[in-house]
């Protein structure tokens, strides 16, 4: 295994498993109607990939096949594509603009290629705004180890990824508790969530003083997003898959679609935001602290 590999986490998510055979991963997704819950009192009727939204976190290396079996439960079609990886025309996963099907409810497709560049992708449904219901999840793409210096490791690599959800509420400012259906088009938003949770349910990343951390955001929702790190500052070292240098800062700008890599030295002890910067998003419908808010703790 990839010493790399050891170190990834995706905060309240988890990790896809995956049969290997020489130089290929296979793994299964099936889409499919969940109840997720972003707060304990908000549950959401969405659809998930292997009963969670976000779903699991995809992990390859540089150089390996692929191939991604989805099976649809849902009552849509549906169909799968890795955003920023590019495939041949036949596996990119966008009908009906390109030569690839619609997986019919009830039948399944298996897209094969290979992931030949390093970097922070995320896979997603093409169809009738099944994303905005949940259907994504995060595609990593760790460097060869030919290329992989140990000084370049992280101690702790974080993936997060950003989602927004519109759900009928009677007015702002309060938590209305019940199950909701997100308005699929979701173009007034009102929850915010990290890794499918909203604060104070999302899980803290966790550090020691000294450790190199990276951190990997993930934006597929149809807003921007500004994310933040208090107390320390950032290298941003990877943009959609394209290595940086020199690009010292302490906030992004995530828009639609983008992957944003940065490296954190954990050198300011204590218990820190990292968060969204726009004041809605860090709110549940109006009531505050809630929304795109996580916290990095240092371990004593």
């Amino acid at each position: 295994m990839n010493n790399w590999e050891s170190n990834l986490f995706i905060t309240d998510g988890t990790i896809a498993t995956y049969q290997q055979r020489e130089n290929l991963r296979q793994f299964k997704l099936i889409a499919e109607p969940i109840a997720h819950n972003i707060l304990p009192e908000i549950t959401l009727d969405a659809l998930g990939y292997n009963g969670s939204t976000p779903g699991p976190m995809i992990v390859v290396k540089q150089g390996e096949w692929v191939e991604l079996e989805v099976e649809n439960r849902t009552q849509e079609p549906t169909s799968l594509h890795v955003h920023g990886l590019a495939k041949p025309n036949t596996q990119d996963g966008r009908p009906p603009i390109e030569p690839t099907p619609k997986i019919n409810p009830g039948e399944s497709y298996t897209y094969k290629f290979q992931a030949w560049q390093a970097g922070t992708f995320f896979y997603h449904s093409t169809q009738n705004f099944q994303e905005n219901l949940g259907l994504v999840g995060a595609f990593i793409v760790l460097p060869n180890n030919l290329y992989t210096h140990p000084v370049l490791l992280p101690d702790r690599d974080y993936t997060m990824i950003v989602q927004q959800w519109e759900i009928e509420q009677p007015e702002l400012g309060k938590v209305f508790p019940g199950t909701y259906k997100p308005i699929k088009y979701g173009t007034k938003p009102n929850y915010f969530t990290i890794n499918g949770k909203c604060f104070p349910e999302t899980s803290p990343l966790h550090t020691a003083f000294g450790e190199r951390l990276r951190l990997r955001f993930i934006n597929k929702s149809s807003s921007s997003h500004s994310m933040h790190t208090h107390g320390h500052d950032f290298n941003v070292v990877e943009v959609d898959g394209f290595t940086r240098t020199g690009m010292m800062d302490d906030t992004i700008s995530l828009a639609s679609g983008k992957r944003i890599d940065v490296e954190v030295i954990a050198n300011n002890p204590g218990k820190w935001p990292i968060n969204g910067t726009k004041t809605f998003h860090e709110s549940n419908n109006g009531h505050t602290p809630g929304g795109m808010i996580t916290q990095l703790i240092y371990q004593e």
